[in-house]
């Protein structure tokens, strides 16, 4: 991969040594780092539209970067064209359906979401060097890490679900006693921990984190899925953690080993056992090996069933950008991307949301020979990003994206590390290129 096709512009050294510049990069790097810690806040939004704290973090840090040139335009190299072919086809094709079956205002709401997300964001983080993303997986998963001890909290000290809701926001914990916290959604914030998991995986084999210290996130975070009764997410994280080991080639240390045989022999001996409402939706399924047993399956397959004959009547055109709703009897949409885009902008939407699928996972596979723990991660992320889009409506809410940019970047990177600002040595003993220099 050319490295100059990736290259941002680099400062020149005055203005390196300009007091001014240096305090703009740190301010903008700290506005990256609060927006990643709070991207899985969805709860604390600004006002009553899908504008999270995190958002109008990156927000002001695009407006910061993009004057200071640091926005990579080129973020896919030879790809980006394509991305923005395909993403530019998705959104034409649900405009047409809007204006002759839906509603043109609900098409720009759908469209400034999905613009942001995949348009804006990448620019934003995919022009990062490894240094700076390496810092972000952190800020991530403290994040997580917070958002679940919060609510573990909440559960089992809060008396009722109505308390916990009135001090912290709707859905926070539902009324069967399943986690949302500050997603503000069970499923998704079963969904967060699948993907969050393989980024605890590569920190401790990167040494960002301690092996104590990653064991203790993990385990946070494995407690926090148990809560949300989610058998998709449940799936998700098992499988993720299996690809990231297998793949990265990371089995754990004996001491990993010690003090994860330590902790359940604690909770042995403590009498701890799953959630009551994880054995009731998940561990039915787990036994008995069948879906139907797994929470609302068989709502959502009806759903997935009642969508999959409407498609036929709408290959050409959809019924219009956010109106599936409008035309389903229980007024939801189909938990299924694929079928949600095409029943709203026909075949077309769909095969460009196809489009821009294959894309992020032509990142990894193309350097899964020279980079193995970077592939793993990144492959890893995908996945539970990928069984999503099989189980949840439109994927623009930035708390799904912001784990993929910063896999997909660290992928990148990896085989282009001379992306690192000039401030960073590039020696044969740093050829990862993190060192600071002396």
């Amino acid at each position: 991969m050319n490295s100059s096709v990736f290259a941002q512009r680099r400062p020149s050294g005055d203005e390196v040594e300009d007091p001014s510049i240096r305090s703009g990069a740190r301010i903008s790097a700290s506005l990256l780092a609060l927006g990643v810690f709070l991207s899985c806040f969805h709860l604390w939004r600004v006002g009553a539209i899908n504008l999270t704290f995190s958002d109008v973090l990156f927000s002001v840090a695009l407006v910061r970067l993009g004057s200071a040139g640091r926005l990579q335009w080129n973020f896919f190299a030879v790809l980006t064209p394509i991305w923005l072919i395909c993403l530019t086809a998705m959104l034409a094709a649900l405009l047409v359906s809007s204006l002759a079956n839906g509603d043109v205002f609900r098409w720009a709401i759908v469209a400034a979401q999905y613009l942001f997300t995949f348009l804006c964001l990448p620019m934003l983080f995919l022009g990062l060097s490894q240094l700076e993303l390496r810092r972000l997986i952190l800020c991530l998963i403290a994040g997580v890490t917070v958002v679940e001890a919060t609510g573990i909290a909440a559960y089992h000290l809060m008396g009722s679900h109505e308390v916990a809701n009135a001090w912290f926001g709707p859905d926070f914990l539902t009324g069967g006693r399943r986690l949302g916290s500050f997603v503000g959604d069970a499923n998704w914030n079963g969904a967060i921990i699948a993907m969050t998991l393989p980024f605890v995986i590569y920190a401790v084999r990167t040494h960002l984190l301690g092996a104590a210290l990653g064991l203790a996130a993990a385990a946070v975070m494995v407690w926090g899925i148990l809560l949300c009764a989610s058998f998709t997410a449940f799936g998700a994280a098992s499988l993720a953690i299996v690809l990231s080991m297998i793949i990265g080639r990371s089995l754990p240390s004996v001491r990993v080993v010690i003090l994860f045989g330590a902790m359940v022999v604690a909770l042995a001996a403590s009498g701890y056992r799953p959630p009551d409402i994880f054995e009731k939706r998940v561990a039915p399924a787990l036994q008995s090996g069948s879906l139907d047993n797994a929470g609302t399956y068989g709502a959502r397959a009806d759903l997935i069933q009642e969508a999959w004959l409407k498609v036929e009547d709408t290959t050409i055109l959809g019924l219009g950008a956010d109106q599936y709703r409008e035309f389903n009897a229980q007024s939801q949409p189909v938990h299924n991307t694929y079928l949600l885009l095409w029943a709203e902008g026909g075949f077309v939407a769909m095969l460009a949301w196809v489009g821009l699928l294959f894309i992020l996972l032509l990142v990894p596979l193309s350097i899964l020979r020279w980079h193995r723990l970077e592939s793993a991660l990144c492959l890893s992320v995908l996945t539970v990003f990928l069984i999503n889009t099989m189980a949840s409506p439109h994927m623009y809410h930035r708390l799904w994206i912001v784990p993929v940019l910063l896999a997909v970047g660290i992928a990148l990177r990896a085989h282009a590390p001379v992306l690192l600002p000039t401030e960073y040595s590039h020696g044969p003993e740093d050829p990862a290129g993190i060192a600071p220099r002396t």
